[in-house]
């Protein structure tokens, strides 16, 4: 059963200012998930990972990373594929059955409960009531997925990285004005409702000091925000 630091106290319900904020990593496990498994325990808010199967079977040290995720009550894991589509996106996408099955292979090897999927590098959505996609690349695989049980997401706004070093992008003040914004304006997939976009690699050289630890804290401070998981998404 997952812990949520977001719990409505017995007897209240959420005023019309509420908004929920779903921070969701990409790619892992890799370098930066004990720190982001760390983060989440200590600040004690819900958070979504969309795992790559490869990566949590490459090594002993990637499986213990993987239990961390399995193991942390706050931790919702999401599918994000077996291969990644080894980085080929346009080839993967091109025969849907074989992106079904390269999600079906992740689900089963690594013991997914939750029927969660973002798909390699598109940012495509299938919820009910919703199919948005930003490429015509990946319609069919997305269309695949959801009928076949899962719940596609993309993301609302994404905290870019170099993808040599892995370092954040935007800074933080950055970030918190990008979100106050989509959220004030209306302009997220369902209104009040953000779905942030990070990845685990960004986060690899410590918790305390990190972007990340500042990001939350601030969101922390704003009584109006809750983390949430994505399966409470509505839709």
């Amino acid at each position: 059963m997952n812990v949520s630091q977001d719990s409505v106290p017995a007897g209240s319900v959420p005023d019309s200012n509420t908004r929920y904020i779903y921070i969701t990593f990409d790619d892992g496990p890799l370098e930066g998930s004990e720190d982001i498994d760390d983060a989440v325990r200590k600040e004690k808010i819900n958070v979504n990972v969309f795992v790559v199967g490869q990566h949590a079977l490459s090594s002993s040290r990637m499986k213990g990373y993987y239990h961390l995720y399995e193991t942390n009550p706050f931790i919702e894991i999401g599918n994000h594929s077996f291969s990644h589509a080894h980085n080929h996106y346009a080839a993967y996408y091109r025969n849907p059955a074989s992106v079904l099955k390269d999600f079906l292979i992740c689900q089963d090897t690594l013991h997914i409960l939750n029927k969660l999927a973002r798909q390699p590098g598109r940012n495509q959505w299938r919820i009910q009531g919703k199919s948005i996609d930003d490429v015509s690349s990946g319609r069919a695989s997305a269309d695949s997925l959801f009928k076949s049980g899962y719940k596609v997401f993309g993301w609302d706004v994404e905290w870019q990285h170099d993808s040599r070093t892995g370092a954040p992008i935007q800074t933080v003040d950055d970030m918190v004005e990008l979100i106050t914004k989509k959220l004030n304006e209306n302009k997220t997939v369902t209104p009040h409702h953000l779905v942030l976009l990070a990845h685990d690699e960004m986060f690899r050289d410590g918790w305390e000091e990190s972007e990340l630890k500042q990001l939350i804290d601030i969101l922390k401070a704003k009584k109006e925000y809750r983390f949430q998981h994505l399966s409470k998404y509505p839709g």
